[in-house]
This record gives C-alpha cells, structure tokens and sequence, in this order.
C-alpha cells in the first residue's frame, strides 16, 4: 500500500509504503461492495440546517478498477455530511492511513539516528552517537521523543567551519521529537535548535557551580578590589548581578546559593541561551 499526500497544487510532500496482503485489500473491496459506493452520490455537501465546518479541506474518495472507476467527493471533508455506508467506507481509510503513517521503535530511531548524523553540529566534527532514552507519546500514529548523547571535538554548535573554536571534547544531548516518521524538532542541549540553526531566546538556561569557597567567589575578591560603589552593602544576590553585568555583560537572573559545608557554597543562577557558552567556560555547569 502507498500513502500520497499532495499539496493544494498536487506536488507531492510525503510517502508512506506500508505492506498489505490480499486478505485486507479483499475485505476493503467488499466493504466498498456492501456499502454500495457506486451507487453513491457524486458529492457531498452541507444540508439545510447543518453546521458548516471550516478549514478541514475536502475528501475524494476513489474506487478504480479495470472496468469501471468511481469517485465520491465531500465538501467540506466532515463524517456529519456522509451517508452511513460512506461514513464505514472513511474510517476504514482513516485506519489504513494510520497504519501507514505509524512506525516502529526500530524504524524511528534509525531515522533519527541518520538525521542527526547529517545535521550541521554532528557531521562538523560529532562521534559516538548513542541512545539513551525513546519515548512515545500519546498520539495516533506514534510520535516519538528521543534523547541522544554524543560527543564533538570543539566548542559550539553548528557547521564552525572558519571559526575559531576551543578544541576541546564536549558532551552533547540532542533531544529529538518525531511524528509521521518526520523529524519536528531536534534541541541540542536545550540551547540550540538544530533544525533552524540558531540559539533558543524564549527561555533562560539555569546553570550550576557546585562547589565554590563562599570566602572566595570572583564576584567578591572583585568587590573587594573597589571595582565598584554600592549606595549599601549589596546582598549575595545584588552583587553577584552586578559582576556579571560590568564584567561580562551577562545578565543573571534567579540566583539561589547553599551552603554545602566545610566553607563551601553552591550556586545556581539562569542565564538567556547565547551566554551559555561564556558561562560553561568560567566554570558554571548544566544542572
């Protein structure tokens, strides 16, 4: 069985081949038999009184053969306006299409697999793709959320050809999202979108130190050096802010610190996707 689907102008956006033995194409035959669909109406529309779907296109549904050739059209594409019989005949192509459209685990992460292997960041300089998890979520055909992990010999995302990247091996997680058999997202680090090439800006990225002497942060031998005036002596928070802004240009923001023991602290603080990098080489980690 081939699956088609066409655009408005009939070209061709997607392919499904699904095998289907002569017992299920039999018993779609006699259905259309049973249901008389040659004696059918040419079109089908709206009746009085009906309500009018919108934005749900039209259906043609077409019975061809050596001898003979039918087609019943539905406009707008909604059950509500078919006969019964017809109404049998749909969803027995709906189910068809869903068969067609669904793939296995096996089959999902091979795709994935091949896409992340030809995408910018892992064909720069990636190696040592593995899976480490595969989820399917609640739809009909199967959509799935895959994580990866892989590694790449510099710093950065994308194709860095010409940059000038740190040379250092860095670990990677891509998380994939896939319906259809079609790649829909593809987040590397959940920083980076890989399918359009550019850092995620609608969310902030929380980062962690875990272990720092609370005695001798940056932010305070900086303080102490008189590199800047506060009408009163700022809070932790405040002056961590105020560091990575006239430092850095970096803006942090939901600064929470804890006391792990020994005059030790840890931090966490989040910061918008592009200073991710700047933050990871001065030490901050992923949670």
């Amino acid at each position: 069985m081939t699956l088609s689907y066409y655009s408005p102008t009939y070209e061709l956006t997607q392919r499904s081949i699904k095998p289907l033995n002569a017992s299920a194409r039999e018993d779609l035959l006699q259905l259309f038999r049973d249901n008389d669909f040659l004696e059918m109406n040419a079109t089908y529309v709206p009746q009085q009184g009906q309500p009018i779907v919108t934005d749900v296109g039209i259906v043609e549904i077409s019975l061809l053969q050596t001898d003979f050739n039918k087609t019943v059209k539905v406009d707008p594409y909604s059950q509500e306006y078919m006969p019964e019989g017809l109404k049998e005949i749909d969803q027995a192509l709906v189910d068809l299409k869903q068969y067609a459209l669904s793939i296995s685990a096996a089959e999902a992460e091979k795709i994935a697999e091949e896409w992340i292997k030809n995408a910018p960041t892992y064909k720069y300089d990636g190696s040592e793709l593995t899976l480490v998890n595969s989820v399917v979520m609640g739809s009909v055909p199967d959509q799935y959320s895959m994580t990866y992990s892989f590694i790449s010999g510099h710093a950065g995302y994308g194709n860095r050809s010409g940059q000038m990247t740190a040379e250092v091996i860095t670990d990677h997680t891509v998380n994939i999202k896939m319906f259809q058999g079609m790649v829909t997202s593809a987040i590397i680090d959940g920083v980076w979108d890989e399918m359009n090439q550019q850092m995620l800006q609608n969310e902030r990225i929380l980062l962690q130190y875990p272990n720092m002497l609370c005695n001798e942060t940056p932010w305070m031998k900086w303080y102490a050096e008189g590199n800047i005036q506060f009408f009163k002596a700022p809070t932790g928070s405040e002056l961590i802010i105020a560091y990575y802004s006239n430092v850095y240009g970096i803006e942090v923001t939901d600064i929470v610190q804890n006391t792990v023991g020994s005059g030790q602290c840890s931090y966490t603080l989040k910061v918008v996707p592009t200073d991710v990098e700047a933050m990871k080489d001065m030490g901050w980690q992923n949670t």
